[in-house]
């Protein structure tokens, strides 16, 4: 009769065991690639320029957390705070731009994503720093939410923020306050 060694197999299982139970340990302690952000935090997006991103915001209370996962500082940058998304996003134009365009625009990029809407007619928003932009609610099937968009000749940009109805409540003031800080410096 033949002798069965099994130390094989009790090495693989013990390799599944170290796996299973040592990777979601290393998940939690690398990070989820969300960076909180405290209040006053200025972010910049968009591409340098003599050192600067052209487009601003300003986030105006704890809570905001920055998915560095899915930012890129070269075109956008993704907030979250309680299930609420909140996305700044740089147009680049191939020709000028109004917001109107943008807007229009933009509800056909949103239509095709299938999940939400655009909602009635935008009216004008200007922010703190003069900038006049278009702002409308954002629906969906259990989401709420509002969109933005300003545009200069040269260079737009587009706010959105969405989330389950009663977060998005909470948060819609402090959404406010972020669309009320961008800021965009594009070349002339």
């Amino acid at each position: 009769m033949a002798r069965v060694r099994w130390w094989g197999t009790g090495l693989v299982a013990l390799a599944l065991l170290v796996l299973a139970a040592g990777l979601p340990l290393l998940d939690k302690a690398l990070g989820s690639g969300a960076k909180p952000l405290a209040p006053g935090t200025v972010l910049s997006v968009g591409a340098k320029r003599d050192g600067v991103r052209p487009v601003t915001f300003t986030v105006p209370s704890a809570g905001w957390v920055l998915d560095q996962a899915d930012s890129s500082l070269t075109s956008n940058v993704e907030l979250a705070n309680s299930g609420v998304g909140l996305y700044v996003r740089v147009v680049v134009p191939l020709a000028p731009l109004d917001a109107r365009e943008l807007w229009n625009g933009l509800g056909r990029i949103v239509a095709a994503g299938g999940h939400s809407r655009l909602r009635a007619e935008p009216v004008p928003v200007t922010t703190a720093h003069g900038l006049t932009g278009l702002t409308g609610r954002l629906a969906g099937r259990e989401r709420a939410g509002m969109a933005t968009v300003f545009a200069k000749d040269t260079l737009g940009a587009t706010v959105t923020a969405s989330g389950p109805p009663g977060a998005y409540r909470r948060l819609a003031a402090d959404v406010d306050a972020i669309v009320r800080t961008v800021r965009i410096s594009a070349p002339s």
